[in-house]
């Protein structure tokens, strides 16, 4: 936190006058899909819209407003929108193209200097965020290539602003980690093997790097520091999850992202019990309440639905059947990419407790049976895999509004957690090894 007060007092000496003066963002819209163009301010690593205008019948737009200290935003739509630095007291002149945004006319030094990378990534960027039909075939090499001008585009960049010259360098080191993530993360036609990656991945992960908070003044901050711990688990490095980041305020970060999906106060309750001590700022702790505030009770100690599902050879299958065991739910489908990934550690974890008074059993939304048949085949999936085409008596009992959803149910039919933690955290198999002593 440190760092990033220091960087803004670096920004505002000599500015604090100018920076309550009002900036003019001017522009046109060349998509020629848009009737509003927003502004969006940064707020902790995500952007949130703080005025819209109308598009003239030319495509043209005038956003006026005062910042309150100099700092990123973006302007574009709910679609896309594109970085800019505001001081106050300038005026920033940018066209909003299909894929890209264009400095037009005069423009500030820090701007100017941003654009040079901006301009510089961008096919690349559309490539790993905007482009599904890239694959790593096309990106590989172009991201090569791009590595080998780094350097010397990191010296080129110069707005006589250091504070702000040395955040764009960072960011040029937060984008590349960024987009190396996400062409691996994001659905694709086709995927590498591990030993198809690029050399840029063996050196990716390293303790000297998400040291600091600077990467939540970026309007694409969270999503960076995300991937990149995201990716670590995919990509095998030494720290995983949240653990690959190395400051607890972004940690704290990535809780409080994770308790917003929480359903109950008890998966709160037992996320705090195991990470809390990662909310370091009193806005964090009190946000952390916030969320606790709003939630419901725990389906915990109450009787499970008793569904009766199909089985790979149509036979009906109920979870009174399993009555005298634990009994673990997966509930997935065969187009989820996170439930995929979530497979490998699930039949691990069968494996492991294979003999013990526990059954896994799959739970399938697919609504078309082949792509079901076809994806458990593919996976190579054994024992319970059930499906579920009518599946909306169990998303609503359990509250489910995305997946992959875990559930544990103890030997005498009660539901343990309805929202249990995933096969590949060490937390599940403690959960059920709770369960089979009592």
């Amino acid at each position: 936190m440190r760092k990033i007060v220091f960087l803004l007092l670096m920004f505002c000496v000599g500015g604090v006058v100018s920076a309550q003066k009002q900036s003019i963002v001017n522009g046109n819209v060349k998509h020629g899909r848009a009737n509003v163009v927003n502004l969006y301010e940064v707020i902790n690593g995500m952007t949130k819209m703080v005025k819209s205008v109308e598009v003239d019948d030319h495509g043209q737009f005038r956003i006026i407003f005062t910042p309150d200290k100099p700092a990123f935003y973006t302007v574009g739509d709910d679609r896309r929108n594109y970085i800019i630095y505001v001081k106050g007291g300038e005026s920033v002149n940018i066209d909003l193209l299909e894929k890209r945004a264009r400095l037009t006319g005069k423009n500030t030094k820090e701007n100017r200097a941003l654009y040079q990378w901006e301009d510089f990534v961008n096919d690349v960027r559309c490539d790993a965020l905007d482009n599904p039909e890239c694959t790593y075939k096309e990106f590989f090499p172009k991201f090569t290539a791009l590595l080998t001008k780094i350097d010397s585009v990191k010296r080129t960049i110069r707005s006589g602003n250091k504070a702000f010259d040395q955040l764009i360098r960072a960011k040029i080191d937060y984008d590349l980690d960024y987009y190396a993530a996400m062409i691996i993360m994001s659905p694709r036609t086709v995927h590498p093997k591990r030993e198809e990656w690029m050399s840029y991945y063996d050196t990716m992960f390293s303790d000297n790097k998400y040291t600091s908070t600077d990467i939540l003044l970026f309007p694409r901050g969270f999503n960076m520091f995300s991937a990149y711990s995201n990716f670590s688990v995919i990509a095998g490095a030494p720290k995983k999850g949240i653990e690959a980041l190395n400051n607890d305020e972004l940690k704290g970060e990535a809780l409080l992202f994770k308790l917003h999906y929480c359903k109950f106060r008890s998966e709160f309750d037992r996320i705090m019990e195991e990470m809390g001590k990662y909310l370091v700022t009193d806005d964090q702790k009190d946000r952390a309440r916030e969320i606790a505030e709003k939630l419901t009770s725990s389906l915990a100690g109450k009787p499970a639905m008793n569904f009766i599902y199909t089985d790979v050879n149509g036979k009906e299958v109920s979870l009174s059947d399993f009555k005298g065991k634990v009994v673990v739910i997966d509930v997935w489908a065969s187009w989820c990419a996170p439930c995929k990934r979530e497979i490998p550690f699930f039949k691990r974890l069968e494996k492991e407790m294979h003999g013990q008074d526990v059954v896994f059993v799959g739970i399938s939304i697919d609504k078309g049976k082949q792509a079901w048949l076809d994806c458990v085949k593919q996976e190579g999936l054994e024992g319970g895999q059930l499906w579920a085409p009518d599946s909306d008596e169990l998303t609503k009992f359990y509250q489910i509004a995305g997946i992959p959803r875990f559930i544990v149910i103890d030997k005498k039919g009660n539901v343990v957690s309805e929202s249990a933690p995933s096969p590949s955290s060490p937390d599940m198999k403690g959960m059920i090894e709770k369960e089979l002593k009592k």
